[in-house]
């Protein structure tokens, strides 16, 4: 069942970069949505797809915010979407977050994902590209010890998504390193997993639910609730009057 505007629980989209450029091509493209200091930032990219995957990213979760409050997406640039630190209190990095609401947006070659909750809920969203192979420290970096290093590429990106969700949702990134982070399933919920890291309380006990994304791509969003994540309708979610929307 998808979630619906007005639901207490938390919500995501995942979508082509594509389709979000494409949404907003009628009502003056995704710049209409970006901020000043996102529009900045967009033009430091070196590629046309590396901007487009930032610009769709930050839209997509404006949208999504803007759609949780009942806001019109023309209206969507006035809300205050800020950042915020819980380890170091800075307002340029951290979890990204809105009075009464916890926000967070994830991008990787192609494909974007947002995902919205209340305040406690501590959200945290990623996606990612399934490498053909992975880094030489990778088990090292990523896998918790126990963890059994003869996994495949997939299930081992499996792990990686779900600690980045993790520690986004926790607003400390990768400041801690992934494999002091030790997932287990989460009783009778199939598929949840739950993080035990004692020695860092902003990240002991949170959840992550795996989600469906592209055949190419993994997906994540982690929260302290139980329920998982509902699926938002893009439809509902986009400019009104899209007519392209790429699935």
């Amino acid at each position: 069942m998808n979630a619906k505007a007005g639901t207490p629980g938390v919500g995501y989209l995942i979508m082509p970069s594509a389709g979000v450029e494409a949404a907003c091509s009628g009502v003056g493209g995704m710049d209409r949505f970006l901020t000043s200091e996102e529009k900045h930032a967009r033009r430091r990219y070196r590629t046309v797809a590396d901007s487009r995957d930032y610009a769709a990213s930050h839209v997509l979760l404006r949208l999504l915010a803007a759609h949780r409050l009942g806001v019109d997406a023309a209206d969507s640039l006035k809300l205050e979407i800020t950042r915020n630190c819980p380890g170091c209190g800075s307002s340029t990095h951290g979890r990204t977050a809105m009075p009464g609401m916890s926000l967070s947006l994830s991008r990787s070659h192609g494909l974007v994902m947002a995902a919205v909750g209340p305040t406690a809920a501590e959200v945290g969203a990623d996606v990612e590209l399934i490498p053909p192979a992975l880094f030489d420290s990778f088990d090292s970096y990523v896998l918790s010890p126990g963890t059994s290093a003869a996994m495949d590429v997939r299930e081992k990106m499996l792990q990686w998504v779900a600690k980045e969700a993790i520690l986004k949702a926790a607003g400390l990134g990768l400041a801690v390193q992934p494999s002091t982070v030790a997932l287990f399933s989460d009783g009778d919920l199939p598929g949840v997993l739950r993080a035990e890291c004692p020695e860092q309380p902003l990240v002991h006990g949170l959840r992550v639910h795996p989600i469906p994304a592209a055949p190419t791509h993994l997906a994540a969003v982690s929260a302290r609730t139980i329920n998982p994540p509902g699926l938002m309708d893009a439809a509902d979610v986009l400019p009104a009057g899209s007519t392209r929307l790429a699935s």
